[in-house]
């Protein structure tokens, strides 16, 4: 690999490029410059600073170049922090109206308390793990919807050679049948049980007219689930 050295329209400066081709795209650049004439020791320590920089990017691409097609992904391609490559991945992949990808990410954070875990702590006894802890705390579809999402970004992981394979394969996402009803609702929850059609004619009559019954009208959990 090899940089591409042009000096700027004032002559002061050098500014590299990466050199992939002619075509259009394939000279980005590295975002490194040098003096031409360097006339302070502030100058001179930039230059030798700036040669070094270049001198690295250059070893991860041929590092890069001989790993291609194998096993072995270089170090610097890595994000040590499981919970960076989480939080990369929920970024660019959320969707308006729909929070289970973000919601699995916060109860994750929440499960392993703490900032750091490194991709070797995510075996499969620990998927087992945080798949009981959101079955104890949750019930109906909203574990199984927090797991599967986990899933999904472990099994990117995996794409990525994060893992040799994938811990959460045989670790099913399943529901947590209610046995009873919730105290609290989980805000997707509730947004579906805005839109649950109502089956008693004589409250869906007069709530059309903003007349509200005087009784209560109980829903079971299992309704609102189904």
């Amino acid at each position: 690999m090899n940089f591409l050295k042009i000096a700027n329209k004032k002559g002061d400066k050098f500014y590299y490029y990466y050199d992939y081709g002619r075509c259009k795209g394939q000279r980005p650049s590295t975002g490194v410059f040098t003096y031409k004439t360097p006339k302070t020791q502030v100058q001179k320590n930039h230059n030798k600073e700036a040669l070094l920089i270049l001198e690295t990017k250059k070893s991860q691409l041929t590092i890069e170049a001989q790993a291609t097609g194998g096993v072995y992904i270089p170090h610097h391609k890595f994000k040590p922090n499981f919970l960076d490559y989480y939080c990369e991945y929920v970024k660019l992949n959320k969707k308006d109206g729909n929070r289970h990808l973000e919601n699995s990410l916060t109860h994750f954070k929440n499960f392993i308390n703490k900032d750091f875990i490194s991709n070797v702590e995510v075996t499969e006894n620990f998927c087992k793990r945080f798949r009981q802890y959101l079955l104890e705390r949750f019930n109906g579809e909203t574990p199984m919807n927090y797991y599967a999402r986990f899933k999904w970004v472990v099994k990117a992981a995996t794409k990525d050679k994060y893992f040799h394979s994938n811990p959460t394969e045989d670790i099913s996402a399943v529901t947590n049948p209610s046995t009873g009803m919730k105290e609290n609702l989980e805000a997707d929850e509730y947004i579906q049980l805005l839109r649950t059609p109502c089956s008693n004619q004589e409250v869906g009559a007069r709530s059309s007219i903003g007349w509200i019954a005087p009784y209560p009208v109980v829903y079971s959990y299992q309704k609102i689930q189904s």
